[in-house]
């Protein structure tokens, strides 16, 4: 009985304290850290603080700015549509249901732009924050509304068509993917390379100037040359007149959509670079998202900036 007494005693001398040291003590209450009050917002007011910042963002052209402090890649404004109309209630726009569907996608809906152009917001989470760490946008338009083969843009279909056609091929090659390879050589682990596609490689000039048909010589540069010639360990090496390439263990993989030149939407240049803005195939169909893909005119003629 005494043991239970002196507990009892304990346990309300303890609480006492504890309550004298957050009040009659006078010791601040953010010496044990910050006061956290509740959000008094419901999550539809917190989804429109979101939206509206992501059309204020596109509109005041943040998005290079957003891009470099989140390091990612967001979907820049069709090239037909100058700002994003503001709205003033999620009344303004239309439910996407079927994007919150067995999805963690938490609230969805769009609105048209320019009589053909849908705007999707996704949000993730609504926190009433910046949009772009929980949410997405996507640009879309009908397929129906886009000319096949829009002759004005003969020039563009033709050049995307060949570089499209060319480029994961040569991407294979410089991750040593594809080739025709010969036996071992003066390199452990190496073997000569004896043609990229049919074409005989005899030196790394020669996998430069396959690669360089496609590709800006600067992006690989950036991308793929030190790792291809020049590091410690690289992928090729040239000795005695060959090619040397070193064992593989990369797979090729089949991408899940395939860029369709033949439904270009809108393209512009600037300076030497042509921005396009186009559809895609998925599963043997044209969807209606819109895909930015650019090319730089170069004195050999277009080449691709980057890889798709």
């Amino acid at each position: 009985m005494k043991k239970l007494i002196l507990a009892f005693l304990s346990t309300v001398l303890l609480l006492t304290g504890c309550k004298n040291r957050n009040s009659d003590s006078g010791v601040s209450a953010t010496e044990y850290g910050p006061t956290v009050e509740q959000d008094p917002r419901t999550d539809e007011e917190k989804e429109l603080e979101m939206i509206r910042g992501c059309i204020n963002d596109y509109n005041i052209n943040r998005i290079p700015e957003i891009e470099e402090y989140l390091n990612t890649q967001l979907h820049p404004l069709p090239i037909e549509v100058e700002t994003l109309p503001d709205i003033s209630s999620l009344k303004d726009l239309t439910e996407e249901p079927a994007y919150t569907e067995n999805s963690n996608v938490f609230y969805a809906a769009s609105y048209i732009v320019e009589d053909k152009y849908k705007i999707i917001f996704l949000i993730f989470n609504p926190t009433g924050n910046s949009f772009w760490l929980n949410g997405r946008v996507l640009f879309q338009i009908d397929p129906s509304l886009v000319e096949y083969d829009r002759p004005d843009f003969a020039e563009y279909r033709e050049a995307m068509s060949r570089l499209l056609a060319n480029e994961k091929q040569v991407l294979n090659w410089l991750y040593g993917l594809d080739l025709e390879l010969g036996s071992e050589g003066p390199y452990a682990g190496y073997r000569q390379v004896l043609s990229m596609g049919g074409t005989p490689i005899t030196s790394i000039a020669d996998i430069k100037a396959i690669a360089e048909a496609v590709f800006t010589r600067q992006y690989l540069e950036d991308t793929f040359y030190y790792s291809c010639f020049y590091s410690e360990t690289p992928m090729f090496k040239e000795a005695d007149g060959s090619v040397w390439c070193a064992a593989s263990d990369l797979n090729t993989q089949e991408p899940s959509y395939t860029y369709n030149p033949h439904y270009i939407i809108a393209a512009k240049e600037e300076g030497n670079t042509v921005y396009m803005d186009m559809l895609a195939d998925s599963v043997g169909e044209i969807q209606p998202d819109i895909k930015r893909l650019t090319m730089e005119r170069t004195e050999n003629g277009y080449r691709l900036p980057s890889a798709y």
